[in-house]
């Protein structure tokens, strides 16, 4: 069971109450017209979909138990304040469990997004490292800082 997917609906911050009116027997077209005055439209096709696919027993269990083991995990990991850093141990941690199964795309998406960070973490040393030299400075001592700060 896939529990990474991209259904609108499911990473919708509306989720919850999306499935409450739901499983309250509300039409998808309703639902649909409350997300457009909540101004987070889904069509009632994909309200559909997501009904079939994931407001399952079976679904629904399969995500409790991961939210369950997420909690345990938040309760053990000590993140030095970087939501980053933790969530991507949890992510780790669940795929190296088989707990998920992330496809390619999202792979390379979590990829980008760490290449990106670390990209800005060197534009902020060549930016301290410019106004050391500016500022007459020493070149060196600023370039140990950063690296002290960045962790290598």
């Amino acid at each position: 069971m896939n529990l990474l997917s991209k259904c609108a609906v499911c990473s919708s911050p509306l989720v919850d109450v999306i499935n409450r009116k739901m499983t309250e027997g509300m039409s998808d077209v309703k639902i649909s017209a409350w997300l457009k005055s909540e101004n987070s439209y889904i069509s009632r096709i994909t309200l559909g979909n997501h009904k079939r696919q994931h407001l399952t027993d079976e679904h629904m269990n399969a995500r409790r138990e991961v939210a369950k083991k997420v909690q345990q995990a938040v309760k053990i990991e000590a993140t030095n304040n970087d939501l980053a850093k933790l969530v991507s141990g949890y992510v780790f941690k669940m795929v190296e469990n088989g707990d998920l199964v992330p496809t390619l795309s999202e792979g390379l998406r979590a990829q980008e997004m760490l290449d990106r960070r670390k990209e800005k973490n060197a534009d902020r040393g060549l930016a301290v490292a410019m106004a050391g030299i500016l500022g007459g400075g020493s070149y060196t001592l600023i370039a140990e800082e950063v690296d002290n700060e960045q962790g290598t």
